[in-house]
Order: C-alpha cells, then sequence, then structure tokens
C-alpha cells in the first residue's frame, strides 16, 4: 500500500505543535459512497474541503462554526455538514461540485446525522433528544421533538428502513420512516456506537434476522434482536483489554472489537457458539485507535502506536501491510475505507490526513501485458516470459490522466478515459513498411506518445492490431482506424466507420487481430471482416445481444457471451457453436476462509482467456470469476462431435485479474499494481506421494485431465510407476474418445498388454480412410455405441459400412431397413436372417412375414443359379415351419407332401410334437427316417402296435423300458423280457425270469456280470427257497446284505465259502468273527489266515504254531506274519518254533529274513541253503536261488556278499557250459569246465562227471596240458572206478602218452574295464589294478567297456556280441532264462556308470580267479583239489549264524542220510 497524497495540518487550521483550542476540535473527514472520488475534511479553521483522488481540492466552503459531523448520502451525490450551534444544514452536491444553498431544520444544538443506505433519508439527531427526518428528493422534513429526554449520541438505519436512535437518557428507540417509535428500552450504560447487522437463528431454514449492536459505558455490547426483542444479550469482555475503541461487523455472525490497551478480537454472535472469542491479538504495544473494515477487499486495519496494520480477514495472522507515521506517532484517531477498497485514509490528532492507495481500478490488457500500477501510470511488461520466475519488466509509462481504459497490441498500446484515448510506442519490433515506401524518419523509444484522438463519443472498448485500431464507443458505433500515419502500410488518415449509414445496426463489442475484425451486435450477430478486403467474410447468428468477444490466437475460434450472461464457443471453419457448460449461473463451492463462513452462492463468470504458449497442443483456456480460476478444454473432434470440458478449478485470490494464461499458469494484476502467477491446479507437477493407486477411478481421471492438457510426457513418465489397468484403460479410452488411435494402441500394447485391442486398432488404422467421420464410426463400434457409428457411417462417403456393421452385429431390423435404401438387392439374404431371429424368439407372425419377403425378392440375388436355390429352398422351409407354428397343420402337411429334406421333416415333427399331434410326427419322423424320435413319439400316444416295428432300428433305453413295461403289463413275458435286456433294465429282466419265465439261469448269469444288488436279492430268495446255502451266501453278498450272509453262513457251516468272496472287502470285525467260528470249530490254519487279515498277528501267529507241519503252509503264513508284524517278540517266538519243531530247517529261516526285509541276513542263509542243493547236485534250484536273493539285495539297494557273488558266478559258469557247446563255442565251455574244476570241491556229487567233461572239452578245444592235468586227477584211485566206461580208454591214452607240445590254443587278452591293462579273456581279477572283474553271462568272460550290455529283465552284464549270440539260438537270457527277442539286446550308453554300480554292490572281499575267496585259500597258493568224500566241516568252513541270538547255530548242514538219498536218486 502506497501514500497517494497527504493534507496537512495546515489545511484544517492546525498549528505545529498544535494548541489545547485546537486539540479540542476533533478532524472530521468522510470519502464519497458509491462513487468513491471525493474526500470532504473539516477541522479547526471551520472549512469544508473537498479533496479528489490525487490530493488536488476541488472546492472549500467556510462553515458558520466547528463541524460536528459530515456523512455522505448513499449514492455520493450529497454530502451534508453538520456545524455546532447552526440549525443549517452545509449541502455540497458532487455532480455540480460546488454548495448548495444550506437547509434550515429549524432546530438548535444539532449533533448527530445519519444517512439512509438505500434511500434519500437523513435522520439528523439534537442535543436535547429531538429528532428530524429530511427526504432529499423530496425536501420534505418530519420533526420529532421528544424522541429522547437528552442528547442523542447515535443514528444508524436498518435495510430495512428502521432508524435506531441512541441518548444519554440511556435508552434507545427504533422508528419507521415516519419517526414513529415501534420500540423502545432503556439500557444499563451510556450507549455509543450504534450498527445495525444480521445473526442467523439456530433453525437452519430460518431466515437471518436484523440485530442492533450498542457499545455500553466502553465496557460491554448489548445486542437486541428485532425477531427476540425480549431477549437481550450482552456480551462483556476481560479487564486487561481495557475499554472499547471500535468495532465492526463481517461475514455471518462475527464481530472485529478493538481496544484501548491495543488488543483486538474477534467473537461470534452465532446463537450456537455466541460469546466464543475466535481470534485474538495484541496488535498495538501501547494503544489502538480506531478499527476498520473493508469488505469490498476482505480487509481489516487497526490504528495505534503511529502506524496502521492491515490483516486479511481470511487469515488475520497474515499481516497483509504496515503503514508507519513516525511523525504522527501515538496521534492517530480515525480512519475511513472507501467503499471500493480503493483508498485508506488514516487522520491523526495534530490535524494531518494520509491517504494510501490499497486497490488500484484492475485495468489491465494481455496482448503484450500492459497495466495499471498506479493511478496515473502503466507498467509495460514482455509476455513471453512468463515462468515462475517471473515476466520480463520493459518499462513504465507515466499518461496525462487516470485510465479506464487500456489497450495493447503487438506494437503500441493505447490508454483511454471518457473520449480521449492516447497511442504510444511500445516496446517491440518496429510494425510493418511497404517495400517501396519511403524510409519514415521516426523515433522508435518505447512509451513515445504516437498521437492522441478525441471521439465523438465515450470510448466503450478498444482493441489493437500491429497497425490500427478498433474504439468502440458507449453509442454503439465502432471506429477503426490507422495509429501511426507515419509508419503504417494503410493510406494517410485512414478510417473506417461501423455499422455504415445504411445499417440499422448497435455495436456492443470488438475484437482486432491482424487477419480480422470481430464485432458482435445488439441483434445477436457476430462479423468477421478481412482486413484485407474488408468484405464479411462469416457472420454467426445469435438470440441474444453479445456483450464480450475472446479470439484465440492463431485460430479461427473464438468464445463469446451474450446478455444472459450464457458464454457459446464458436469455430467459424468447422461450422461449430455450442454452449460452454459451468459458466453462467454455476454454483461452485466455495474454500474455507477463517471467520467467513458464507453459503455457496452463485458466481458470475467475468472474463475468458485462451492459452497464449506457442507449444499449447491442445485448446485451452480459463474462464474466472469473483473466487475461482477455472481450467476448460475444447475438444474439436471427438466421437461425439465437439465437446468443452471443465477440468477444475484453482482459488483466484480477492481482488486479482487476470491477464495472461500460458503454461499451466495465469499471470493476474493484483489491486496493488503488480503481477502475480499463480499455478493452476489441473497444470501442478505430479506428485506421486499424493497418488492413491487403490483408488483407480481418481487416477484414471487424473490421465484422463493430463491427457486433454496434452501433458503426454508427464503421462509417459508414470508408465513404470502406476500399475493400475483400470486408470490406464480410462486413458486409452480418452485417447479414443478423441480418435488418438496412436496413443490409445501404445497404451493397449506397451502397458496393458491387450492383444485383443492392439489388433482391432490395428484393423482400424489399415483399413479406415482419412475422413473422420468414418473414423470415429469404427471408434464407436468399439466403444459399442451401434447407433452412432450408424449414424457417422450415414453421414460419411461409405454409407454401406452402417449395413456392413449391422448385419455383421446380426441387427436385423435395422440391417433390413438400411438395405432398402443403400442396397436393395441384399434385403432378400437379410430378410431370411432376419426371419430366422424373429422364429429364434418365437415372434413366428413376423417370421413368417419375413420368410415370405425374402422369398419375393429372392428374383433380385445377383448370385449364382444354384445358391438361389437353395436361398428360395430355406425361404420356403421357413414358411412351412412357421404355418405348423401358427397352428394350420392341415396347410403345413400338404405342404410336406414330396418333401424328401430330412431336416425339414424333423424340425415339423418336432413342431407337431410339442402340440402333442404324436400320429402325424412320428410319421414325418419316419420319412425322416429318425426312428428313435418316431418310436418316442409313438410311445407318449401309446401307440404300441407302431412301436414294435421299430424296436430293431432304435436304441434308447427308455423307449425299450417303457415297451416292456406295457408288455409286461399285458403278460406278454417273452417280448417283455427281450425290451428290458435291450432296455439294459436287468432287475426287471432277473425278475420276469424268476417270477415267470422261470429261467434260473439266465438270471443267474445276469446278476453275476451285472453285480446288481436288488436282482441278486431276488436271486438269493430262490436259492434260498432251493436251499443252496452257498448261492444264498454268494447272492446275498452281492446284494450287500453282508450280515445276513454271515448268520446263514454260521448256520449252515458254509463259513469257508463266505470267507472266500468277503476276504478283500470285509472289515476287521468281519474277519475277526470269521477267524473266531474256524477257531471254535478248531481251524487254526483258516482261523489264523483271517487273524492275519485283519492285522490281529500276535494271535495269528499263534494260530499257525498250532497247526500240525505237513506241506509247510502254516509255517510259511507264521513267517508272512512276522515279517508284517515287525515285532522282535513275534520274530523270537518264531525262531523258537522253528529251532525246536523243524530241527532249524533253513529254508525257513531264509523265508523268514526276507519277510523281515534283513536282506543280508536271508542272503547268508541263502548261501547256506545253496551249498545245501549243490552238495545234492541241485545246480539250477541254487542258481535260482542266489540269483533271486541277489536280485533282491540290488533292489534293497544293500550290498551283495562276497560268498553270493562267486557261488553263483561257479554255478552259472557250470550251467552255461551246455549253451557254449550248443553254439560250439568249445573253447569258452572248455576253459567255463576249468574254472569249474578249480573249485571241484563245491561239486561233491559230480567230481567224476565234471572232471571228465573238462578232460573232453580241453582235448577237442586243443587245450592240451589242462586235459593232460585233469586226466591225470581222474586216474586217481578213488575216481578211477567211477569214470564212465566208454571215456576211460581216451582218459588213460592221454595220461601215458602225454603231448609235451606246448598248447597250440592261446587264450585271448582283453582291456581291463577299469584300467584298460590287458587281461586274460576269462580272467576275472586284474593284476594291474587289483579289482574283480564283472563276468559275462553269456560267454563267462570279463566285461569291456566297448560291448557291455546287459538282460532287460534281470540287468546282469554280458557283451552284445556273445549275447546276441546265445539269445538266437536259445531265446531267452542265460541267467534269468526270460525269454528275450534279438531286438531287446542293445548296447549300454552309459557302461561307466553300470561298472561303478557293479563295484559299489559287492562287498569288499573279493573272490580270485578260482572262484575262491581269500580265506578259502590254502596257505602255499595251490589249487584245492577233492581226494574223497568230503566231510560237513569241511565244506561250511565260516558259516554265517543267525543274529540276535547268543546260540551261534550252523545252518544248511546236510547229514549222511539225506546225501545217501540224494545220490541214490540220482
Amino acid at each position: 500500500m502506497n501514500k497517494i497524497f497527504q493534507l496537512s495540518a495546515s489545511l484544517h487550521g492546525y498549528s505545529t505543535p498544535s494548541t489545547q483550542q485546537q486539540l479540542q476540535c476533533q478532524l472530521q473527514f468522510k470519502w464519497q459512497k458509491s462513487l468513491c472520488n471525493i474526500l470532504a475534511t473539516s477541522g479547526a479553521n471551520n472549512i469544508l474541503n473537498l479533496i479528489d483522488r490525487h490530493g488536488h481540492r476541488i472546492d472549500n466552503v467556510a462553515l458558520q462554526g466547528a463541524c460536528v459531523s459530515l456523512g455522505w448520502s448513499h449514492d455520493g451525490e450529497w454530502l451534508v455538514a453538520v456545524v455546532e450551534s447552526s440549525p443549517l444544514l452545509v449541502v455540497w452536491d458532487a455532480n455540480i461540485r460546488k454548495a448548495i444553498p444550506p437547509i434550515d431544520t429549524n432546530m438548535k444544538g444539532l449533533s448527530h446525522q445519519a444517512w439512509n443506505s438505500t434511500s434519500t433519508m437523513l435522520a439528523i439527531g439534537t442535543t436535547k433528544g429531538n429528532l428530524l427526518l429530511l427526504n432529499r428528493r423530496t425536501s420534505k422534513k418530519i420533526p420529532v421533538l421528544g424522541k429522547h429526554s437528552k442528547a442523542i449520541v447515535g443514528l444508524t438505519w436498518s435495510k430495512d428502513d428502521i432508524l435506531a436512535c441512541a441518548s444519554l437518557d440511556n435508552t434507545f428507540t427504533l422508528s419507521n420512516v415516519d419517526g414513529d417509535t415501534i420500540f423502545q428500552m432503556s439500557l444499563k450504560g451510556e450507549p455509543s456506537r450504534l450498527q445495525w447487522s444480521t445473526i442467523r437463528t439456530p433453525t437452519a431454514d430460518s431466515p437471518p434476522s436484523p440485530v442492533l449492536s450498542i457499545v455500553l459505558a466502553n465496557k460491554t455490547i448489548f445486542f437486541h434482536s428485532v425477531a427476540s426483542p425480549d431477549a437481550p444479550i450482552e456480551l462483556a469482555f476481560q479487564s486487561k483489554y481495557g475499554s472499547i475503541v471500535a468495532y465492526e461487523w463481517f461475514g455471518e455472525g462475527f464481530i472485529m472489537i478493538g481496544f484501548s490497551s491495543g488488543y483486538f478480537i474477534v467473537v461470534s454472535t452465532n446463537m450456537n457458539e455466541i460469546g466464543q472469542e475466535v481470534f485474538q491479538a495484541h496488535n498495538h504495544k501501547d494503544s489502538l485507535n480506531d478499527l476498520k473494515i473493508s469488505p469490498a477487499l476482505e480487509k481489516a486495519a487497526t490504528a495505534g502506536d503511529g502506524c496502521v496494520k492491515v490483516h486479511e480477514l481470511g487469515d488475520l495472522k497474515d499481516v497483509y501491510a504496515i503503514l508507519n507515521l513516525e511523525e504522527d506517532r501515538g496521534g492517530l484517531v480515525g480512519m475511513e475505507w472507501t467503499d471500493d477498497g480503493g483508498f485508506l485514509s488514516v487522520a491523526t490528532r495534530g490535524g494531518a490526513v494520509y491517504t494510501f492507495l490499497s486497490k488500484l481500478p484492475v485495468v489491465g490488457c494481455a496482448s503484450g501485458t500492459a497495466y495499471v500500477t498506479a493511478l496515473r501510470e502503466i507498467t509495460i511488461v514482455d509476455q513471453n516470459k512468463t515462468g515462475f520466475t517471473g515476466m520480463t519488466f520493459m518499462y513504465k509509462k507515466e499518461v496525462e490522466f487516470e485510465p479506464s481504459i487500456v489497450a495493447i497490441g503487438p506494437t503500441y498500446f493505447a490508454v483511454g478515459m471518457n473520449t480521449r484515448m492516447n497511442f504510444y510506442r511500445g516496446g517491440w519490433p518496429k510494425p510493418p513498411v511497404k517495400w517501396n515506401a519511403p524510409k519514415p524518419k521516426l523515433s522508435l523509444k518505447p512509451g513515445e506518445n504516437v498521437f492522441q484522438k478525441d471521439y465523438i463519443g465515450t470510448i466503450k472498448l478498444a482493441s489493437l492490431n500491429s497497425t490500427m485500431a478498433a474504439v468502440l464507443l458507449t453509442d454503439g458505433r465502432l471506429q477503426v482506424h490507422s495509429i501511426d500515419e507515419r509508419a503504417i502500410v494503410l493510406p494517410p488518415s485512414f478510417t473506417k466507420i461501423f455499422p455504415q449509414e445504411s445499417e440499422n445496426l448497435v455495436i456492443t463489442c470488438v475484437s482486432l487481430t491482424n487477419e480480422l475484425l470481430i464485432y458482435g451486435t445488439e441483434t445477436g450477430h457476430i462479423h468477421h471482416i478481412s482486413l484485407e478486403d474488408w468484405a464479411v467474410v462469416s457472420e454467426v447468428k445469435h438470440q441474444s445481444t453479445i456483450q464480450e468477444i475472446y479470439p484465440q490466437p492463431r485460430r479461427a475460434r473464438f468464445i463469446f457471451r451474450d446478455e444472459n450472461g450464457d458464454a457459446y464457443l464458436c469455430d467459424p471453419v468447422a461450422d461449430v457453436l455450442f454452449s460452454i457448460p459451468n459458466i453462467s449461473g454455476t454454483v461452485f463451492t466455495l474454500a474455507f476462509r477463517m471467520f467467513l463462513r458464507t453459503h455457496p452462492s452463485p458466481a458470475k463468470t467475468i472474463g475468458f482467456i485462451w492459452e497464449n504458449a506457442q507449444t499449447a497442443e491442445r485448446s485451452v483456456f480459463i474462464s474466472w470469476d469473483d473466487m475461482f480460476i477455472t481450467t476448460h478444454a475444447y475438444i474439436p473432434h471427438s466421437i461425439k462431435e465437439q465437446q468443452c470440458l471443465a477440468l477444475g478449478t484453482t482459488k483466484l485470490p480477492h481482488g486479482m485479474k487476470p491477464l495472461i494464461f500460458s503454461d499451466g499458469t495465469a499471470i493476474c494484476q493484483t489491486p496493488g499494481g503488480k503481477l502475480s502467477h499463480i499455478r493452476l491446479t489441473t497444470h501442478e507437477p505430479i506428485n506421486l506421494k499424493n497418488i492413491d493407486e487403490r483408488n483407480e477411478k481418481a487416477v484414471g481421471k487424473m490421465f484422463q485431465m493430463l491427457y486433454t492438457l496434452g501433458r503426454m510426457t508427464d503421462i509417459w513418465a508414470l508408465t513404470s510407476t502406476i500399475t493400475s489397468r483400470k486408470a490406464w484403460t480410462m486413458l486409452a479410452e480418452a485417447a479414443l474418445h478423441v480418435m488418438d488411435l496412436p496413443c490409445a494402441k501404445r497404451i493397449y500394447s506397451q502397458i496393458l498388454h491387450d492383444a485383443g485391442m492392439v489388433i482391432t486398432l490395428n484393423d482400424i488404422l489399415d483399413s479406415t480412410c482419412e475422413e473422420r467421420s468414418v473414423l470415429a464410426a469404427h471408434v464407436c463400434v468399439v466403444f459399442g455405441d451401434f447407433d452412432r457409428a450408424q449414424e457417422l457411417f450415414l453421414s460419411s462417403s461409405e454409407p454401406g459400412q452402417a449395413l456392413i456393421m449391422r448385419r455383421d452385429l446380426m441387427h436385423w431390423d435395422h440391417a433390413l431397413n438400411l438395405a432398402a435404401k443403400l442396397n436393395p438387392v441384399e434385403v432378400s439374404l437379410i430378410a431370411k436372417e432376419f426371419a430366422a431371429r424373429l422364429e429364434s424368439e418365437a415372434k413366428f407372425t413376423e417370421a413368417l412375414c419375413m420368410y415370405e419377403k425374402a422369398l419375393e425378392t429372392s428374383t433380385r440375388l445377383k448370385i449364382r443359379e444354384t445358391e438361389r436355390e437353395d436361398h428360395q429352398v430355406a425361404c420356403s422351409a421357413g414358411i412351412t415351419r412357421m404355418t405348423f407354428r401358427m397352428g394350420d397343420t392341415t396347410r403345413g402337411m400338404k405342404m410336406l407332401t414330396g418333401v424328401e429334406d430330412p431336416k425339414l421333416l424333423s424340425e415339423c415333427a418336432s413342431i407337431l410334437e410339442g402340440i402333442k399331434m404324436y400320429t402325424e410326427s412320428g410319421s414325418l419322423y419316419e420319412r425322416a427316417k429318425q426312428w428313435e424320435k418316431a418310436a418316442e413319439v409313438y410311445t407318449k400316444g401309446k401307440f404300441w402296435g407302431k412301436v414294435a416295428p421299430l424296436l430293431e432300428l432304435v436304441t434308447s433305453p427308455k423307449i425299450f423300458l417303457q415297451f416292456a413295461k406295457a408288455r409286461e403289463a399285458s403278460k406278454q413275458y417273452e417280448e417283455a423280457a427281450y425290451a428290458y435286456e435291450r432296455g439294459k433294465d436287468y432287475e426287471n429282466l432277473v425278475r420276469l425270469y424268476v417270477e415267470h419265465l422261470q429261467n434260473i439261469d439266465g438270471a443267474v448269469k445276469i446278476v453275476r456280470e451285472t453285480r446288481s444288488r436288488d436282482s441278486a436279492r431276488i436271486v438269493s430268495k430262490f436259492f434260498q427257497s432251493m436251499k443252496d446255502y452257498k448261492s444264498v451266501v454268494e447272492f446275498l453278498l452281492m446284494a450287500g446284505m453282508m450280515e445276513e450272509a454271515f448268520e446263514l453262513a454260521q448256520h449252515h457251516d458254509v463259513m469257508e465259502h463266505f470267507g472266500e468272496i468277503v476276504q478283500n472287502e470285509a472289515s476287521t470285525e468281519m474277519l475277526l468273527n470269521i477267524a473266531s467260528f474256524f477257531e471254535s470249530k478248531g481251524q487254526p490254519l483258516n482261523a489264523g489266515i483271517y487273524l492275519l487279515k485283519a492285522k490281529n498277528y500276535t494271535k495269528a501267529l499263534r494260530m499257525f504254531i498250532r497247526c500240525p507241519v505237513l506241506d509247510g503252509k502254516s509255517v510259511e503264513l507264521a513267517i508272512d506274519t512276522v515279517g508284517l508284524a515287525k515285532s522282535d517278540g513275534l520274530t523270537h517266538e518264531l525262531i523258537d518254533y522253528l529251532m525246536g519243531e523243524n530241527d532249524g530247517e533253513a529254508k525257513y529261516i531264509f523265508k523268514l529274513y526276507m519277510s523281515l526285509g534283513a536282506y543280508r541276513d536271508a542272503a547268508r542263509t541263502a548261501v547256506i541253503i545253496a551249498r545245501e542243493e549243490q552238495m545234492l547236485g541241485n545246480y539250477r534250484t541254487a542258481h535260482d536261488l542266489l540269483l533271486d536273493n541277489f536280485k533282491q539285495l540290488r533292489k534293497s539297494k544293500a550290498k551283495v556278499p562276497a560268498d553270493l557273488e562267486r557261488m553263483l558266478m561257479l554255478l552259472h559258469s557250470y550251467i552255461l557250459v551246455k549253451t557254449l557247446i550248443r553254439i560250439n563255442q568249445h573253447e569258452l565251455g572248455a576253459r567255463m569246465l576249468i574254472r569249474v574244476s578249480n573249485s571241484i570241491s563245491k561239486f561233491p556229487t559230480h567230481v567224476v562227471p565234471i572232471l571228465t567233461s573238462t578232460v573232453i572239452e580241453c582235448h577237442r578245444a586243443d587245450l592240451k596240458k589242462e586235459a593232460y592235468e585233469y586226466a591225470a586227477m581222474l586216474m586217481r584211485p578213488e575216481y578211477r572206478q567211477l569214470v564212465d566206461a566208454k571215456y576211460k580208454r581216451k582218459i588213460e591214452q592221454i595220461v601215458r602218452r602225454p603231448d609235451k607240445e606246448e598248447n597250440t590254443v592261446t587264450e585271448k587278452l582283453s582291456p581291463c574295464p577299469y584300467c584298460k591293462y590287458m587281461v586274460p579273456d576269462t580272467s576275472l581279477d586284474c593284476i594291474d589294478c587289483k579289482n574283480h572283474l564283472p563276468y559275462c553271462i553269456s560267454s563267462g568272460k570279463h566285461m569291456t567297456i566297448e560291448g557291455w550290455s546287459a538282460c532287460p529283465s534281470c540287468e546282469f552284464p554280458s557283451l552284445i556280441n556273445e549275447f546276441k549270440a546265445v539269445v538266437s539260438q536259445t531265446g531267452a537270457c542265460p541267467m534269468c532264462c526270460v525269454e528275450l527277442k534279438m531286438e531287446d539286446l542293445k548296447l549300454a550308453s552309459n557302461p561307466e556308470e553300470l561298472l561303478r554300480g557293479v563295484k559299489e554292490r559287492l562287498e569288499t572281499a573279493v573272490p580270485n580267479a578260482t572262484g575262491d575267496s581269500k580265506e578259502d585259500q590254502k596257505g602255499d597258493g595251490r589249487k584245492e583239489y577233492a581226494t574223497g568224500n568230503l566231510s560237513t566241516q569241511q565244506t561250511e568252513k565260516n558259516t554265517p549264524t543267525l543274529t540276535g541270538r547268543d546260540l551261534e547255530m550252523p545252518f544248511g548242514t546236510v547229514s549222511e542220510g539225506k546225501q545217501a538219498a540224494a545220490a541214490a536218486m540220482r
């Protein structure tokens, strides 16, 4: 706030310092009401001074005495001064700017005056208590004598024309305009400072009630409510505040009170919170002299301590300004705001008056940006620099007068008032000059006064472009003229007047661009005049008077507003005109203001500004009213025509006027003559912290707003942050609405990953022409707005697309109408499709009409004749069906005469079936060869005679069952049985067999095949009557009657049969019952079996032990029981039994170990058993036993004992000899026999035959040395007599005449599979790496890596070639004897891994090449040969024992009796 002028103390008759007499005369000053142009003052010199806004004295009037009161009428036309001790009222008329004759009141002691705020009534009070009412307009005087008994000290008018008077007699009265007292009340103290206001009652629906406030004794405030006159309220305050100096009402029921101690407070008078202090401040340290509020500025000022503090009413903590008056510190006596808040005057005790400019007239223009910064000062700034760092200041220009109009263009700016306008040079580039024009000699200094022009009327509005000015006068005339005749290209003294004399127009608004002159008229027309040829290029007609025009920069669009306050946006190029929503009369929600609890009220839009940024991608503009700036966006192209959207509002600080809108910032002129930047809420930077992704709809709306404003960079920056699919979908849909398909495609592709939408948009982009209507129609189809799509297609150059769309959507009614207009050829096809649709909806009458129409118009179809015939047949079929549907069956049957189409016949038959015409329906089904449907229909009609011939042709069980029941009812049981069987109703079939046909065998067969319970029950009853109890039990169990079957089995002793049937399905309880039965019958074996199944292992074992050992079945079951029980106690019990009762039978011990899963112990036992079998000569039995145990150990991943592996190798080598000889592998056979003969003690039963075979095969294989060695052994006395006679002579000859030469056959070498060292083929030990080598089950050789194969069954290794040779001759595996085919033999893909597995499976004790373990070798390393009958002790060294027992007992010993018996058997 700047000081504008100062009225000195001498002007008012005060000296420096002031005398006591001067100080007793209080300075009076008042600003003119309404117009606010004149300040009236009067001081100690008794002179009335009239001062203008610039501090210049207009007039002065001498008074006859001291002025005790000054007052302006509400319209500012009269000023009345009340002079002390004078009955005359001094009157000064502002219209003529001089005093008029005084008014004689005929009363003495005039003291106070009060003007009515709504009329011309003036009230005058006297020191005698009298009252005078004066009507300025009628000059009528109404004296009221004796109104009060003492001096009147306060007068004030209410808005309802009620005059309140307060007197020193401590009373106040309320009077009407005639002076009649309508209310009077006594007070408790001396009254002063009367004010009217309103307060809101507790009832929200009640209107505000008028209330009168009076200060009593400068301590309290008294409230008198007109609505409640008998319930006054008096507020008292804290003593520290001091006495009340001043108070002001504001808002709704709030009072600001200033106290002498420097405090000011705010209290509420609303009934629910009356007296509450809502604010307090110690604003002045020493004293507070006055307090005033300006509602127009929404500011409050307090005076004291030589300064004035100005606060914002919205936030009283905010000190807007501090005005220091150091020369008059402590002497401030009063303040006065102008009504418009533009000036604040402060009077001092010493007679000076200081006036401050608090609000400039908001006069500015925003082409370059020129605005008023002082009463006679214009500031020019560069509008292109509109960032938050401020606009570039250019210069200030002081003008000759206080302007009311400011206009600015690209080159010049102008200021005007009344009829004059001055034009000045701007700071912009030079104006254009003709190429052939002489160069003007001009000064281009900014601010140069180009010229001034007086017009023939008062200026209403002006608009400038680069070279011309368009000035609109208040009488509706428009004058367009050149600005600087010395510089522009126009002819000298160029002037155009609108309207022309022949035109009866009143122009109401104008805007001038570099290309066009745009003006609006009173009749609602808007003309666009080309400045090139001054021709009308466009005319817009509107119904109401045009008030304002706002053209969009660089485009032809403009906004205009009419006299009703409604705003419209017009695009002449697109021929678009529509109303802008949310403008006139719109109710906005007001932002909360502290203390101002006002209700929402309609806010009138003041103006519009288009966004002026060069980079603006959208048509965005703002509108504003007193409180808000609203951001709008114009969408010229969308699927629903043009749109104008209100995007959001921004709070506009009080008193500001927007001048420029650029890049989301509104540049506003403040009341103080400065520029302020307001960032619009719609353009604020995105704060990720404020985005709540859970509110997907809000995020989506934010995206849509950013897109509408063209803030695409901000949107793409959020792709990695915002993951809400709904929000991105809303953005994509917004892009589609404005037909921005590339943007929508990017969102669907890169963010939403919606392949379907991407393909759809690609198809639209590929197939759509550049015509916007076609594109919009396709987008409408995407959104499902088919009616709009059809409308757009029809208005485009491709109307046929509408028909294609409706056909694709199967909207046949629309398609038919379109086809009739666009393509009559397709009417027939569409009518047929429409008829099918109507038929499916059961609209048969309409469907018949459509079928008939399709048939009638089929001749128009441009298709092949065969296709036309098919179409006509389909239409005829539809007509036939509709005939049946409508009940005309006779006509329908005639139409079907000669028809052979199965589909049509079936459809018509179905229709007849629906109306229960079964005979006709069945016949049609038969004609269609749908035998089952025909039989079903005949069955419904009970035409059994027609059903019977069809039974051979149908398969439906339902038909057979219905026919069977009918035949059974008529006692034709054979036919019924046949039908029941075909219908698979076996229960009824069994019933017929048993009850009527006596076919028991058939019934039993059916029951056993179907397991039907009901059928089984029927059969069981029959067998019970025949006393065949086993069969009864069987069929009762089939019927699920287990308890009955059990009881019957008990009574008739068929429990074994019962148990065999139920053993796998019976419950534990039932199994125990069966076991109990057998136990009671003395059958422990059977009892044990069922106890074992019931898992009662302890009792089951005892039952098995009680059984006599005959075939060993009970022992085996006992072993199985212990194996399942996994109980040490039961195991020991069984072992005790076996050792005590069976003399330690090893085979049972072996089975026990196997059952318990003790495979190592089982392996030891298996070795013992195998040795026993081997001793007896049962080599294959021993071999198979060892093989099974070997496989079991391998399966359980346990290591195989060396003894087991050695014995299996020897036995297999012996068994393999016969196979090798068969395939002529005599050398290998000889070497296998040598391997066996080296351990001949393991084969005591066949020592001589084995040695004989060895000698013969060695001799045959030319192994002379080995033949001689084993022949010599045979010739020993103990064997010689046992040699077969046919070989004895030959063997003796070999011994007598030995061949001294070396063997002619040397054994081949092959690599060790572990270390690759060359080892003889049949050697099973490597002397280099000391590893025991795996052997080939087909040849007995050691394995090699190269030829590794394995049996698919037993998985023993074999060399592939030898394996194939053996299998080709025997067809089986030489180890496990499982049949094999040649294609089953394959090389191993991982021989090294298999080799490791073989090594890991065996125990570390490895047998040597002879087949004996190290413990079996003699100390001198020589071979062991049998020299006679081997004792048991010699063959069973190191026999394994049972674990877990104190006594070590050898198993598998062979008695001499058993050996003799075996020898006798052989």
